[in-house]
């Protein structure tokens, strides 16, 4: 193909033709319609949007009061591990105690020993 022929071509596809018939009631319509539609934008979504807004309120009435619930659910716990903790440590105050009035009677032991071999 030279560039005569590849020309004659671009002429041909791009020269000027007549509309179908009915192109511009076609038109009109799709203008009209997308017109009803910029005026009325949710009219097709209208029936929908009490239904959802209902749904919504248990849902989100449920997610609350899960989150409420976790919440008290993980201060509890909480508060089982501190008393744990809190017990853990009398224990280990009443154990150190003991053990340091062993200690000390047995000083006083030794003491008083020593006192009584020097007399």
């Amino acid at each position: 193909m030279n560039d005569n022929e590849i020309e004659r071509h671009l002429r041909q596809a791009l020269g000027r033709c007549d509309a179908p018939e009915g192109f511009a009631d076609r038109v009109l319509k799709q203008v009209a319609a997308e017109d009803n539609k910029r005026l009325h934008p949710h009219r097709s979504w209208h029936w929908g949007w009490p239904a959802l807004r209902w749904a919504a309120i248990p849902a989100m009435a449920a997610v609350i009061a899960t989150g409420v619930g976790y919440r008290i659910y993980e201060q509890r716990q909480q508060q089982a591990e501190a008393m744990m903790a809190k017990q853990q440590v009398l224990l280990a105050l009443r154990i150190t105690g003991s053990k340091l009035r062993l200690a000390k009677q047995k000083v006083k032991e030794v003491e008083s020993a020593k006192t009584e071999n020097r007399l």
